[in-house]
């Protein structure tokens, strides 16, 4: 796969499917191969551009220094590098978050935005549970630690076949690039970032938000009272899913920015 060397880092990417560009950007503890699940539907339309973010998959040096502002650095190099002149951007849980910072910094380059399951700033609440998270992660626990994440990511159906969910943590402790403590901690330290306001009001391309209708990290009620001063964002909720409702829910998700962005 690709790498940009933008002086501090090799931030590795992928291309996939052709059309208008779409950039994707994963949320915390995640990376390029989160989006799985929706790669096929997704590239029958766009050309999908697929980001790992600092400190997650192969993007190296890890760990690294991460914040909102370099995130977004990072992003607008990709941006430049690829010579593209407009973007449409779709990002997930804190990778959201940076699709609106990086909106908020050069709007003239955005065609649309998807953000699903989070909001445009994170609360202290959300900073004390994924820093306390970090805490609580040892090498000793790494399949115990995984199944407490998986918590705060699935709906409580997941839960119901224990065997399904031992399989899932197996599953994680073999992917060849799961994320290492120091680097999952250096994430969850940068969250303090993402508190500062965004100037959004050179924003006035379309935007649209999805949340799981079970989502435990960011619900839908707290999504729409996020989104209250921003009348113009289409806000939709997408059944049978909590928060990493591209996983659980794919087909829907997959539809929804489908027939967002098409129109």
């Amino acid at each position: 796969m690709p790498v940009l060397n933008t002086g501090n880092i090799q931030l590795n990417y992928q291309r996939v499917g052709s059309g208008s560009p779409l950039l994707m950007v994963a949320g915390m503890a995640s990376d390029s191969a989160s989006w799985q699940p929706v790669i096929a539907p997704l590239s029958e339309h766009f050309e999908l551009i697929i980001v790992d973010n600092r400190c997650a998959g192969q993007t190296l040096p890890t760990p690294v220094d991460v914040s909102r502002g370099l995130m977004v650095g990072d992003l607008c190099a990709l941006i430049n590098a690829l010579s593209l002149e407009k973007v449409h951007l779709l990002g997930h849980s804190m990778g959201a978050m940076q699709c609106w910072a990086l909106a908020a910094a050069i709007p003239n380059k955005i065609q649309a935005l998807v953000a699903a399951s989070a909001p445009p700033q994170v609360d202290q609440v959300r900073i004390d549970l994924f820093q306390t998270l970090a805490r609580l992660r040892t090498n000793d626990n790494e399949r115990d630690w995984f199944k407490l994440l998986f918590h705060f990511l699935f709906s409580s159906e997941f839960f119901a076949d224990a065997q399904r969910v031992d399989d899932a943590a197996s599953a994680a402790l073999a992917y060849p690039h799961t994320q290492s403590i120091a680097a999952f901690t250096a994430q969850c330290n940068a969250l303090p970032s993402f508190l500062e306001p965004l100037d959004l009001s050179g924003i006035h391309f379309p935007c649209l938000t999805l949340t799981g209708q079970n989502d435990k990290l960011f619900s839908p009620e707290m999504m729409r009272q996020s989104y209250t001063s921003m009348p113009h964002v289409e806000q939709q909720v997408i059944d049978n899913a909590a928060h990493s409702v591209h996983w659980e829910n794919p087909a829907d998700f997959a539809s929804c920015v489908l027939a967002f962005l098409k129109k």
